[in-house]
């Protein structure tokens, strides 16, 4: 099996464990397991609570648990499989080694916050920094599967090309937001569209809904904020989502001049509506399980769709050779 399938193979999984986290979450399954790397000591979960020693044991949040961990195990597996490969075979670029190094890295890190998000009680912060990994881990390959048959690049010129890299930071934004709507538990906070609680500018507490920096060792699982600041994560999270979709539009209508790269724009196009509906969607029928699972992919499509954009852009010839004359006269000077 050649290098590149391993590649696909690895992220076809990446996008499976990052659908199974997110299900974990919606089932509240995230403490179905209270220790790590086990449950309840064992590889397999028990099957009743006399055999795990503990009557608070629900054997289905167990199950969806440890199958997450399976998944991820196996994810681990395989890019430790393509690190080993890459290292060995001559025929892998440079550029590629450095993606499967730093493949392995991040899944190592990977490793570290799932077994914090049970140990540390789904601590808001620790849940949003694993998902935003989980993508990360889902861009980096896409990024490696891309780069061994890479599409026609195009020079839209430096300020379209910073401008689709400024679209990407705040798609990230969005995403680390969806992560601490989803950890915080204000997921309802807002029974309808498009105002929130009935107002179009309800009462919000941004200083309580956005503590990042404090940690605390209750059970987060249920969320712990007050209304006014899971309201306050809902609306600016919305106010986000209204700005990104307006970004990728403008980037769209700049990129439309390039007829080849017209498949795509539709494609980033199509996922961002789709995103949007759902998110509405979600809101409207309080947040129905096959919804806000479709979400979370949609946001994993939607940066796949950008990312894949932003690798056939590449910076003009002559601004790459005048930021190169620009560092030889600096150091010769």
């Amino acid at each position: 099996m050649s290098f590149r399938t391993f590649t696909l193979i690895a992220l076809l999984l990446t996008a499976l464990v990052i659908t199974l986290g997110a299900l974990t979450r919606l089932l509240d399954a995230g403490l179905g397991c209270p220790d790590w790397p086990t449950c309840y000591g064992q590889l397999i979960p028990p099957a009743s609570n006399e055999s795990a020693g503990f009557h608070g044991l629900d054997s289905g949040k167990a199950w969806m648990e440890m199958i997450h961990r399976y998944a991820a195990g196996l994810l681990g597996l395989i890019i430790l499989f393509l690190a080993i490969k890459a290292e060995r075979d001559s025929t892998v670029s440079s550029a590629c080694r450095w993606l499967t190094r730093s493949l392995l890295a991040l899944v190592i890190i990977q490793a570290l916050f799932g077994m914090w998000t049970v140990t540390l009680k789904l601590q808001p912060q620790v849940v949003t920094i694993h998902l935003l990994g989980g993508m990360l881990l889902l861009a980096l390959l896409w990024s490696l599967w891309r780069s061994m048959r890479p599409a026609a690049s195009y020079e839209p010129g430096l300020w379209l090309k910073r401008g689709a890299q400024l679209v990407l930071l705040l798609l990230t934004v969005q995403i680390a937001l969806g992560g601490w709507t989803s950890s915080q538990y204000a997921g309802l906070a807002c029974p309808d569209f498009p105002t929130c609680q009935g107002q179009w500018l309800p009462d919000m507490n941004l200083h309580e809904a956005f503590r990042i920096n404090e940690f605390t060792d209750a059970n987060h699982e249920g969320g712990l904020l007050t209304l006014d600041a899971r309201v306050t994560i809902q609306v600016v999270h919305r106010l986000v989502a209204l700005l990104l979709s307006i970004s990728i539009v403008i980037l769209s209508v700049a990129l439309w001049r390039y007829r080849a790269l017209r498949l795509s724009l539709s494609l980033l196009l199509t996922a961002t509506v789709i995103q949007v509906s759902l998110g509405i969607a979600n809101a409207v029928f309080l947040l129905p399980l096959p919804l806000a699972l479709a979400h979370n992919s949609g946001a994993a499509l939607l940066l796949i769709c950008l990312l894949d954009l932003i690798l056939r852009l590449t910076i003009p010839n002559d601004v790459t050779v005048a930021s190169k004359h620009a560092s030889a006269t600096m150091l010769s000077g």
